[in-house]
């Protein structure tokens, strides 16, 4: 559904993408939070010191940051149901690797490619929720999912 002012009343559907969106969320936010979690276990493993876990866990955040802004021009020339699931499963892959490697540079290098690979996620919920919700309903789309029982049950 493309709202272009024209469109026909809004379906009911729009409900199913705010659960969706509010799914992709929670994984984008789990990828990026589970290393920081394992972070103790990881150094004491593998012997990294707080330096080298501070490297890691801030790679991150360096290419999210910094392409935010590629990650929203992206948005605006690949439709979002072609991009966020081939986004989705890159970062997903990505940070599967980060189980299987052992040196700071490789678990540096990951976390890069997590931070770029998520970088269009909120670009990407931005233009869905302009596509499928009214205007008079975007800044509370999810808030009339959740009192529908839609977001968190």
């Amino acid at each position: 559904m493309v709202n272009d002012g024209t469109a026909a009343r809004p379906t009911r559907a729009r409900y199913l993408i705010a659960v969706l969106l509010f799914g992709s969320v929670v994984i984008n936010y789990l990828d990026r939070a589970n290393l920081a979690v394992a972070a103790p276990a990881l150094a004491h493993d593998l012997g990294f010191d707080d330096t080298q876990k501070g490297w890691i866990l801030a790679a991150f955040g360096w290419t999210y940051a910094a392409l935010q802004v590629p990650g929203g021009w992206l948005v605006d020339r690949i439709p979002p149901r072609i991009l966020y699931p081939v986004a989705i499963a890159l970062w997903s892959l990505a940070t599967i690797g980060l189980g299987f490697v052992g040196s700071v540079a490789g678990l540096i290098g990951l976390r890069l490619l997590v931070g770029a690979l998520e970088a269009p996620s909120y670009p990407i919920n931005s233009r869905v929720v302009t596509t499928w919700f009214p205007e008079r309903e975007r800044a509370t789309g999810g808030e009339a999912a959740s009192r529908r029982g839609l977001l968190l049950g």
